[in-house]
């Protein structure tokens, strides 16, 4: 068994927004901190505070003076813990994606599996495994905390709560294993490999179609192993499509 996760490409100008980001979260973070020292610890704070019966205007200064030491240091640590939360989280992105459990279970001692492929026009597969029945091209299904569909049409909410129309699962999927025949075909017209698509979930919105098969993660298994040997797969043409494969990958573009 091998996996291969594919480098998402990655640009000068990507790497300097996280570094940003993580720079700017961390100074507010530093600077909630500090302030929060300044007012607690230091009688910085008492001495803005008069003594004995304050008066009308004594009264407001105080009730502003204590909204700034309430306010100030707990907004400023508030918005750089979410700054800091996107900097990691778009750190995490910029990093190869690993194998879902499902697929990995799945594997035979003879498979190659691939996450994130980039294919030729742009296109990215989110799995790829091949054996000897050929290449099954995996699909995932959105969450259903951010999706929802209508009949055939899918929608994603997007970070400020619109919906917008997205290509349903079983169509791309369906869609990425076209991709990938056509891929292949193109470095090998003696010799078509057999492409499978599949999307494995438990969602009961995604139903299978002519053009792809809908299993349940513990099912996989028992589906790939159920699929029929390709005869024409012979060692040298499995070798040139590993090689097309970990090629693709290690570039992160098409060849």
């Amino acid at each position: 068994m091998q996996v291969i996760a594919a480098a998402p490409p990655v640009t000068i100008v990507q790497r300097l927004a996280v570094a940003r980001s993580a720079v700017v979260a961390t100074l507010l973070v530093a600077a909630a901190a500090s302030l929060a020292w300044l007012f607690v610890g230091t009688p910085f704070v008492g001495s803005l505070i008069p003594e004995g019966r304050p008066s009308d205007a004594q009264v407001i200064v105080n009730v502003l003076v204590w909204t700034v030491v309430l306010i100030v240091p707990a907004s400023l640590l508030l918005i750089g813990v979410t700054r800091l939360v996107e900097a990691f989280e778009a750190a995490a992105a910029l990093r190869p994606r690993p194998l879902s459990p499902a697929v990995r279970e799945a594997l035979g001692p003879d498979s190659l599996a691939a996450t994130d492929l980039r294919l030729p026009g742009g296109r990215r597969v989110h799995e790829l495994v091949l054996g000897s029945f050929g290449i099954v091209v995996v699909g995932e299904v959105p969450p259903k905390s951010i999706s929802r569909n209508v009949g055939p049409r899918w929608e994603i909410r997007d970070e400020r709560g619109r919906w917008i129309p997205v290509e349903g699962p079983m169509e791309r999927t369906a869609r990425d294993a076209e991709r990938v025949r056509g891929w292949l075909a193109g470095d090998d017209r003696d010799f078509v490999v057999k492409v499978y698509a599949v999307v494995v979930t438990n969602d009961p919105r995604v139903e299978r179609s002519a053009s792809c098969a809908v299993v349940r993660p513990s099912d996989l298994a028992s589906w790939m192993g159920a699929l029929p040997p390709q005869r024409g797969l012979i060692s040298t043409r499995r070798e040139r499509v590993e090689q097309l494969v970990r090629e693709i990958a290690a570039s992160g573009t098409s060849r």
